[in-house]
């Protein structure tokens, strides 16, 4: 039987599952030569972490008081401050049962790094672009932020050598003084020679590989928490059964870091 929090519960978790998976599919192709996709995949998926972890507070406010909340500024008092969302559903971990299946965060320095940036990103850094143009105080430029932040964090992990790039320094020899490049690394360095661009596609593919992982291994978390949670609401209350959304996020690490399109 259908009640009045069915519709939007489902429709929000449809949006949630949407806007990550779409996320993390731009993030997968994102490289120096088309910034723009970081910036899309940035926005699609702050967007779906942000609803996944306010419907998880929704849920625990349901479990603990048989009810929906009534105040309007329950889950908006956060705004779209990711760092203090993922605090609140710790606080929701801790009321789960020990037995409850939930998934764990990246390593510390990784998911601090990442949720950082993200949560600045959701909060105002989405605008750099606009910010610039129109003369406020100029920031970080997002793109180069992650890559700075988060990127070269994941590659000093990094423990196999580059792809040989003898071919690359081959042809800067042969015709790098007529060659011009028109590109920049996402740090914002500009490219010069076939060497640099070599480089930068490594770097720019890894990053976007491991990225990718870090941020799907975040929101697999976000929802294993919130499918847990639920399944403590009451049953006299019918909800959804989260768990249909988000089955990608069910699967593990080889799985998770398979994935190109997010489509599943």
């Amino acid at each position: 039987m259908f009640t009045p929090e069915w519709r939007p519960l489902s429709h929000e978790a449809g949006l949630a599952s949407y806007s990550l998976r779409g996320g993390l599919a731009s993030l997968r192709k994102a490289n120096y030569a088309d910034p723009q996709i970081y910036y899309g995949g940035f926005f699609q998926y702050t967007i779906g972490l942000e609803r996944v972890m306010k419907l998880t507070l929704i849920v625990d406010y349901v479990v603990q008081n048989g009810r929906f909340p009534s105040d309007q500024q329950y889950a908006k008092k956060y705004g779209h401050k990711l760092t203090d969302l993922l605090a609140g559903i710790a606080d929701v971990r801790d009321r789960l049962d020990p037995s409850a299946h939930v998934w764990e965060l990246p390593d510390a320095d990784l998911t601090d790094a990442a949720i950082s940036f993200l949560s600045d990103f959701a909060i105002g850094a989405r605008y750099y672009n606009v910010d610039v143009l129109t003369g406020k105080a100029k920031t970080q430029d997002p793109v180069e932020r992650w890559f700075s932040e988060v990127g070269k964090l994941l590659i000093s992990k990094r423990k196999r050598p580059w792809r040989n790039m003898e071919w690359a320094r081959k042809l800067d020899t042969q015709v790098g003084d007529s060659s011009v490049f028109w590109f920049e690394t996402e740090e914002g360095s500009p490219i010069q020679g076939f060497a640099a661009a070599a480089q930068a596609a490594n770097e720019s593919e890894y990053v976007a590989k491991e990225g990718t992982f870090l941020c799907a291994r975040i929101a697999r978390h976000a929802i294993s928490i919130l499918v847990a949670r639920s399944d403590q609401v009451p049953h006299e209350i019918p909800i959804p059964r989260f768990i249909e959304f988000f089955y990608l996020f069910t699967m593990d690490d080889a799985y998770l870091k398979r994935q190109k399109s997010f489509t599943a």
